[in-house]
């Protein structure tokens, strides 16, 4: 094969392949410093605009690493200080010490139930020791009040030898006649007979005389209503305030001997109150006493026409039946009311005084059936 050799013109091309491939990494190193110092220009302005660091934090932080320092310096001569210890060696502490806790283990259960125990019996020890203080006050009370009883006793036997003295002082007495109680047989009063009413209040027997004071007063109504004109009409009636003043300055005092006696208006109808004197009535030994003021009202009332009304109140039942007695004994026809206690006495007035115009009648009411004669006397 013929060698071929190289001409001028071969050696021309060579230099300009070497020079581009120089030219090429001459650019590309200027790149690099052109971006490295691009990057150091940004980094110190970064470092230009961040805050102001405090010298007094770089200085902790100084000692913090030199403190680091320390402490691995000294982790590492600690480690260098220790030897390797045999494998074997290691698992017989173990086992010794597994040992020595079963056994503190053991000891501390068997200490805490000797400290139950004696908790326990502390318990038991405190609780009969307030029992036994509780018994103790009890005794002290109940000594305490067995010697107010004892006091009490020797009283009661001296007030005993007294009142024993004073019992055979005395002579013997009559034991009081038995009251006898009838037993009631109610029944309507005989047809025409007129009632005669007696209060029993204040452990007293006051007789009422309600029809003589209703005329009297019903005839004094009318008067002082026609005198002073007080009458307006059925659509009206009587001017109340007006009638009561007028009334009331006419008549300043309405009085018998057993009662006081009120004119009192309920409603649009005028009432009357009997109000009973405290001392005025007949006690039971006055119901007793024969020809007394009481006894001789019941004797003289006409026992074909008249029955006798006793309205009672709980604290006049004594006396009611003692008067009670004395109407059996006159023959006189009677029966008992019992009210409650302070349960007070009116009747109606009666008359045409109205305090307001009279209710009109009911045209759809059907007449009412003839009463039954109530049972009045017993």
């Amino acid at each position: 094969m013929k060698r071929k050799f190289k001409t001028d013109d071969d050696d021309g091309g060579g230099l300009d392949s070497l020079l581009d491939t120089m030219t090429n990494v001459v650019g590309i190193l200027v790149m690099v410093l052109i971006a490295t110092q691009l990057g150091v220009k940004d980094a110190v302005s970064r470092i230009a605009d961040s805050e102001i660091v405090d010298p007094a934090m770089v200085e902790a932080a100084r000692e913090k690493l030199l403190l680091t320092k320390q402490q691995r310096e000294s982790v590492e001569a600690q480690l260098g200080d220790l030897k390797p210890i045999d494998d074997s060696a290691i698992t017989v502490q173990l086992a010794d010490l597994r040992r020595k806790l079963d056994e503190s283990r053991a000891n501390l259960n068997q200490e805490n139930a000797v400290a139950n125990q004696f908790a326990l019996k502390i318990e038991a020890d405190t609780k009969k020791a307030d029992e036994a203080k509780k018994t103790i006050q009890e005794m002290a009370a109940a000594k305490e009040k067995r010697e107010t009883l004892q006091v009490d006793l020797t009283k009661a036997l001296e007030e005993e030898a007294k009142l024993k003295a004073l019992l055979d002082d005395t002579p013997a007495q009559q034991a009081p006649p038995p009251k006898i109680v009838t037993l009631p047989d109610p029944r309507p009063a005989p047809e025409g007979a007129r009632e005669v009413t007696f209060l029993c209040v204040n452990n007293r027997v006051y007789p009422i005389a309600a029809d003589d004071w209703r005329d009297t007063i019903r005839k004094k109504a009318e008067f002082i209503v026609e005198s002073r004109r007080l009458d307006g009409g059925p659509a009206v009636g009587v001017n109340e305030e007006k009638f009561m003043k007028e009334f009331k300055k006419l008549n300043r005092r309405l009085t018998d001997d057993f009662f006081e006696v009120e004119l009192y208006a309920s409603g649009i109808y005028p009432r009357i109150k009997f109000i009973p004197k405290e001392n005025d009535g007949a006690d039971e030994d006055e119901v007793l006493k024969p020809r007394s003021r009481f006894q001789k009202i019941l004797f003289v009332i006409d026992k074909s026409k008249y029955y006798a009304r006793y309205i009672v109140l709980p604290d006049s039942y004594e006396v009611y039946l003692a008067a009670r007695a004395i109407s059996d004994q006159a023959g006189l026809l009677s029966g008992w009311d019992p009210q409650p206690e302070g349960w007070e006495y009116t009747t109606y007035l009666g008359g045409e005084t109205l305090f307001g115009p009279k209710p009109p009648p009911d045209p759809n009411a059907k007449p009412a059936p003839p009463a039954k004669p109530a049972n009045v006397i017993d």
